[in-house]
């Protein structure tokens, strides 16, 4: 290889490199979430349900949820540490089996084509 294909390819390389940032995680906020009390409790849940699928009132808290749903639902929680990827697999997992019908209002809002069920399901039994 002579040299200026060497530097053209050293350059094409660092380019490269420098554009693929570094993956960064969502806020451990997150994980401060008392989730067993949201999943505990039907009539908590279903206001945090309103509020991430439009239909009502967001606490600050249902908030900052709803603003990382989408991506966590479509990329099977690819920025969550393994902290908040064990509390979104108990908390997808309670919804479907305590309340199926929440948990459609959801995917209805967020995967209606159903475009990410494989993906998540494999993600949930992970």
């Amino acid at each position: 290889m002579n040299m200026l294909t060497f530097v053209f390819v050293s350059a094409l390389t660092f380019v490269y490199l420098a554009g693929v940032a570094p993956q960064t995680l969502y806020s451990p906020k997150y994980e401060q979430i008392d989730y067993e009390k949201i999943l505990s409790n039907k009539r908590i849940l279903e206001s945090y349900v309103k509020c991430v699928t439009e239909k009502g009132p967001c606490t600050p808290e249902a908030t900052d949820i709803k603003k990382i749903l989408p991506e966590v639902l479509a990329t099977s929680c690819a920025k969550c540490s393994p902290g908040l990827k064990t509390i979104v697999q108990k908390t997808i997992t309670t919804m479907q089996d305590k309340y199926p019908d929440q948990w459609q209002l959801v995917v209805n809002k967020y995967d209606p084509k159903r475009e990410h069920a494989k993906k998540l399901e494999a993600f949930l039994k992970a």
